[in-house]
């Protein structure tokens, strides 16, 4: 199940997994607590829009739980980084540097995305929105994608 994986990925994949399990699990049990209207759509400054009933938040929640576990397959999936496009030649011997850092990156990506998806079903039950907070997960994003174009980059130039 974890074969080819180190062990700071494995605690990334399983925290995503449970952040992901633990929002469905909590949002199912207290459905009948939950509000008969839920916000599903904000502006741009965080202000409520769009008012639907609760079941308008089921949508994102399977949108989460086929993110988080596309993103927990593709760390299996071995064929993946067989045919990856890079900008650059991956020397004789450092295919497995590169496999780990596009692990590193994919289990950050499946981290900052469940992070930012249970924030959004809390907004949307809260029927509030801090936008700053909902951008966070991407700001952290794309410094993980920087280090990962420089970490491969210094890999395959030497």
């Amino acid at each position: 199940m974890f074969r080819g994986m180190n062990t700071r990925q494995i605690i990334m994949d399983c925290v995503a997994i449970a952040l992901c399990v633990l929002t469905l699990a909590a949002v199912l049990a207290l459905w009948h607590r939950l509000p008969e209207k839920v916000v599903t759509n904000f502006g741009f400054s965080g202000a409520p829009g769009k008012v639907s009933e609760r079941r308008g938040i089921l949508p994102l929640l399977g949108i989460m739980a086929l993110m988080t576990a596309m993103f927990s397959a593709l760390l299996r999936i071995r064929a993946v980084y067989r045919h990856m496009n890079l900008p650059w030649t991956i020397p004789w011997g450092r295919e497995g540097l590169v496999v780990a850092a596009t692990k590193d990156f994919l289990c950050v990506t499946n981290l900052c995305i469940t992070v930012d998806n249970v924030y959004l079903v809390y907004a949307c039950i809260a029927g509030k929105l801090l936008p700053w907070l909902l951008w966070l997960p991407y700001v952290v994003l794309t410094a993980a994608l920087v280090w990962f174009l420089l970490r491969v980059r210094k890999i395959c130039k030497g």
